[in-house]
């Protein structure tokens, strides 16, 4: 006869539920017969699983109306277009940032340029290449 306890119930469990989507050699089909035979409970969960499965299957699916897929992105396209505050205060913050970069850039350009032009100090060598002169004598030349 079959072992009792815990291993042989959901060794049947698994046999029951698998007869309901698979087909089951001969051995298992008398197996599961066996215990349907000697047990209630079994028989009273084959009962709930059919009434359920069948429940699922009458039970109509539900289904999107037509044209769904194009209401949806509809939907989306017009959040796009609508901006919160955080996002104007960020596109703002952007456009300011990008004109102080360019003027900064073109008046770093120009002390460069008015330095070079400016001033014989430094000979075209001593730029190039280390030269004698110290730190301190570098610091002490006028900017303008």
């Amino acid at each position: 006869m079959y072992p009792k306890g815990k291993d042989m119930d959901k060794k049947i469990l698994k046999l029951l539920y698998r007869s309901f989507d698979d087909k089951l050699n001969p051995e298992e089909t008398e197996r599961l017969d066996r215990a349907l035979k000697e047990s209630e409970a079994l028989r009273k969960e084959k009962e709930q699983i059919f009434a359920q499965r069948n429940a699922l299957a009458e039970s109509s699916s539900p289904s999107f109306k037509p044209f769904f897929p194009e209401r949806v992105m509809g939907r989306i396209e017009s959040l796009q277009d609508k901006k919160n505050g955080f996002e104007s205060f960020y596109e703002t913050l952007l456009l300011i940032f990008r004109r102080f970069a360019i003027v900064g850039a073109a008046i770093l350009l120009l002390l460069f340029i008015y330095n070079l032009q400016s001033g014989d100090i430094l000979s075209s060598e001593e730029i190039m290449f280390a030269s004698d002169i110290t730190f301190e004598e570098i610091l002490d030349l006028p900017l303008f």
